[in-house]
């Protein structure tokens, strides 16, 4: 099934893990997560309509979304949501669609460990361009006196 843009009407914010202070011997902590975009996505909730019908608690726990696909979204992030982080537990990709259809659960703990993106370093100029500046800069000296 194609998935149109029109089914895309939700914003959801995807967090990559950047680091994991938990894995690091000796050390405990949290991991921490970086904010990679807000995507456009699509959002069903899987338990059914009866279990939400009849209130169920756990009915809007668990939701897929669906979305064009993205390099930087993988199994390792969590996603945002009406202010509420998911984490994803299962994530298909298809390729041939060009999509991902991802199910996530609410995590109980909602106190997401979120880092600044790092920003890029500022390019440095190549050394040999400054040679060729300096030489010409000495030729126009030279000239004019």
């Amino acid at each position: 099934m194609a998935y149109t843009t029109g089914m895309m009407n939700k914003r959801v914010t995807v967090a990559k893990r950047k680091s994991d202070a938990a894995a690091t011997f000796g050390k405990a902590g949290q991991p921490t997560y970086e904010i990679v975009g807000t995507y456009w996505m699509g959002e069903t909730f899987t338990k059914g309509v009866k279990a939400m019908h009849e209130g169920a608690l756990d009915a809007y726990d668990t939701v897929m979304f669906r979305c064009r696909y993205s390099a930087a979204i993988d199994r390792w992030c969590l996603l945002q949501y009406h202010g509420k982080w998911y984490q994803i537990t299962s994530f298909n990709e298809d390729y041939q669609e060009n999509q991902i259809q991802i199910t996530a659960t609410e995590m109980a703990n909602q106190a997401v460990n979120i880092v600044e993106p790092t920003p890029e370093p500022e390019p440095t100029p190549n050394e040999g361009e400054n040679i060729v500046a300096d030489e010409q800069l000495t030729k126009q000296v030279n000239e004019q006196s």
